[in-house]
């Protein structure tokens, strides 16, 4: 009874604050997503995964027998049948029957269930003269692969960059920056030239500890969920990351690193930048896209004109996953705090310059924080 007093007492918008703030529907599929674009971007065995060994990273954490079967079912779900397949497997293979005979029935079905799952997913993709194949592989250690299976199409840029399979990069020039501007000469930046077409630097050591902890200071309320926009992708919408947007050069620390870019860049970089602090997740992904507009597309963008740079700044170290990638020129860059990575969207008589489409390999470990800022 005093429990339940104490209930009664007790704050109902501060629980009903708390229940807000536990994972609903939507956020289980979002990491059911990751999770799905982990596998497949880096080409990962579904058996090393559940077992912790992600992209040559061994992690404490295993994976149980409903993890495993809530992957398989959306596997399934997105006609991935290869993959379900994999996923029931191992479910079944993690699945604990209780020696209790009659604790033991009610796993009974569900197991058989897992079964029925695995043939049918792969029926999907096989064909019932392998039924006796298929059987056989339930059987089987997970790590064993399963036979008859089409071959898998070949990767394209984007999946090779984040598996690490492009070329090294040419050694260009690294150096310290003291021309840009006059304040460079006393407190040069350690520059490191990483292509010429488009013209892209990476800055290294140019933004504090200090800096980012006031930058990353933020809670869950103070960022809103951030989607791809008709101008970046217009082929759909999706939810990559959280992220809080600011209009003009925001507050005494933006115009710090805004003044920090014209150093940098030796440009004025005028009233009309775009700033964003940006937290990737676990399997956020942002797919191939461009900083600049097709004016002639979007001819209502004229008069705010086109973004000719982009700044990022790395406010994290990232371990694994979360590169930026640069398809079109085979380059990768893996986030480094403090960092800064600065690149032209335009050619020099103000048209787009394809080669600077970008994208972000999913996140496996950590969280990648940035601030961008693009100025027009």
């Amino acid at each position: 009874m005093d429990y339940i007093k104490e209930l009664e007492n007790y704050d109902m918008e501060e629980m009903h604050k708390i229940v807000n703030c536990t994972p609903n529907a939507e956020d289980m599929q979002e990491a059911l997503l990751g999770m799905d674009r982990i596998e497949h971007f880096y080409d990962l065995q579904a058996s090393d995964m559940a077992n912790g060994l992600v992209a040559g990273q061994q992690f404490e954490t295993r994976m149980s027998a409903s993890d495993c079967l809530a992957l398989a079912n959306y596997m399934y779900n997105q006609s991935e049948f290869r993959r379900a397949a994999q996923w029931f497997r191992l479910a079944l293979h993690y699945i604990k029957v209780p020696r209790n005979s009659i604790v033991a029935k009610f796993y009974a079905p569900q197991r058989q269930e897992l079964q029925k799952m695995f043939l049918i997913s792969r029926l999907q993709e096989g064909s019932i003269d392998n039924l006796n194949n298929y059987l056989k592989e339930l059987s089987q250690e997970t790590e064993n692969s399963l036979t008859h299976l089409r071959p898998k199409p070949p990767p394209n840029a984007i999946e090779r960059g984040c598996r690490g399979q492009f070329p090294d990069r040419p050694k260009l020039v690294c150096r310290y920056n003291t021309t840009t501007t006059p304040f460079m000469r006393i407190a040069p930046l350690k520059e490191e030239e990483i292509s010429r077409n488009p013209l892209i630097w990476l800055y290294h050591d140019v933004i504090s500890d200090n800096e980012i902890v006031e930058i990353t200071n933020l809670t869950r309320d103070d960022m809103i969920e951030g989607f791809t926009d008709n101008y970046t992708t217009p082929e759909q919408e999706n939810r990559i990351f959280q992220v809080k947007i600011f209009e003009g050069v925001g507050g005494k620390l933006d115009k710090a690193l805004v003044n920090r870019m014209a150093d940098i860049s030796g440009l004025n970089v005028g009233n009309h930048t775009e700033l964003a602090i940006i937290n990737y997740g676990l399997g956020s992904y942002f797919q191939e896209h461009s900083d600049y507009r097709d004016l002639q597309m979007h001819p209502e963008l004229m008069e705010e004109g086109n973004r000719l740079f982009t700044f990022l700044f790395y406010m994290t170290d990232v371990p694994v996953g979360g590169a930026t990638i640069f398809p079109a020129i085979n380059i990768t860059i893996q986030p480094k705090k403090g960092a800064a990575l600065f690149w032209y969207n335009l050619h020099n008589n103000c048209e787009p310059n394809p080669l600077a489409r970008h994208a972000v390999c999913p996140m496996i470990m950590g969280n990648r924080w940035e601030r961008i800022y693009r100025c027009n």
